[in-house]
């Protein structure tokens, strides 16, 4: 017997080389994700875009041809698209200078409009301090329009991949389906079918939560006369892809650029931020969010974040999609088949796994 333990404990030199390889391939693929993340991010980007112009060619369909629906769609897409950027991009750089100009006096204003009304003396310090780490922000610029470009190309890349992915989605899946060894074609094309409706459910009814947010917040910053309006309810509408955290950072250039009219403006603006995310929360999470992906908000938000830290602004646009694939893939490849065994098991156990017997568990 202990001759027995101490063979099958014993590792040959097949098994040591069979680990040094295993270890060895784990290696390189995660160097070569950590090469290619990137694309890999940008490729799920440009499946939800694909499922934006898909939907509306499809549905046109019903009246007029694929081809001809599908290219209306896609011109359309792509117009307001330049229409929107062609009306924002000079809002933005005016409003750049304008903050690059103003927002140390109004700084200090807000410090007179702070010890006004708490009886509290202004600390010189502190505004040399803030003042300093504005300029340390200025010369981040140069950075900051070479990352703006990086992200206009990454963009166009976007556009691209989802007009070909759009435009024949089957071809797609039938290409994955035959890179699946054959004993899991049912499995993926099941992954790949329900991570779609999934994927669709959200990504649709993200599109139309971003519009509505963008409208509402263009009327709201119009009312308070803040410059930019246009630029900023269009950056709002597009972080409002992002869940959590999304709606919290487009709130801040927002209440920079009330600094220059008034600390109470910048105030009433954080506080219109604020309600209209919390109608936003209670109208569109429960309909969509937890729809795709039914996970708890403070989950949700620890998978934001990791991915943030890991794979920077990036990975937190992609979070909550690829949350919904991973979590579709490991329902199907892993929770049903050991759910499956469990009872088999279970049947086997207490003797009733004859045919016509009822399966005891719940």
């Amino acid at each position: 017997m202990a001759d027995n333990l101490v063979r099958r404990i014993t590792w040959r030199t097949a098994d040591v080389a069979r680990v040094l390889s295993l270890g060895l391939v784990f290696l390189f693929l995660w160097r070569f994700f950590w090469m290619v993340y990137s694309a890999i991010f940008i490729a799920l980007l440009a499946v939800l875009v694909a499922i934006v112009l898909y939907a509306p060619a499809r549905y046109l369909s019903r009246w007029i041809p694929f081809r001809i629906s599908f290219t209306l769609t896609t011109l359309a897409f792509l117009g307001a698209l330049v229409a929107l950027l062609l009306a924002i991009i000079p809002q933005v750089a005016r409003q750049v200078t304008e903050l690059a100009i103003e927002l140390p006096e109004a700084i200090r204003d807000a410090g007179d409009w702070l010890a006004e009304r708490s009886e509290m003396a202004r600390d010189p310090r502190v505004i040399a301090s803030v003042n300093r780490q504005l300029a340390d922000f200025a010369g981040r610029f140069i950075p900051f329009a070479y990352n703006a470009i990086s992200v206009a190309m990454g963009s166009f890349a976007i556009l691209i991949m989802a007009v070909f992915l759009a435009w024949k989605p089957d071809l797609y899946r039938e290409m994955i389906l035959n890179m699946t060894p054959p004993p899991n074609r049912v499995s993926m094309a099941r992954v790949y079918d329900r991570t779609g409706e999934s994927l669709k459910t959200w990504v649709l009814g993200k599109a139309a939560t971003m519009l509505m947010v963008g409208i509402g917040t263009w009327v709201g910053l119009r009312l308070f006369g803040i410059p930019g309006a246009l630029a900023l309810a269009a950056f709002a509408g597009l972080l409002e892809f992002v869940p959590n955290l999304g709606p919290v950072i487009a709130s801040v250039p927002a209440i920079m650029a009330g600094f220059l009219i008034s600390p109470s403006t910048a105030a009433w603006v954080a506080l219109f931020y604020f309600g209209l995310q919390q109608v936003q929360n209670g109208i569109t999470v429960p309909l969509i969010e937890q729809r795709a992906v039914n996970v708890p908000p403070a989950a949700l938000l620890v998978w934001q974040v990791m991915l943030a830290v890991g794979f920077g602004i990036l990975g937190l646009f992609v979070a909550t999609p690829l949350l919904a694939i991973v979590m579709t893939a490991t329902r199907i490849f892993y929770m049903e088949p050991s759910e499956n065994h469990f009872a088999k098991d279970r049947r086997e156990a207490i003797g009733c796994e004859g045919p016509g017997m009822e399966d005891p568990l719940p």
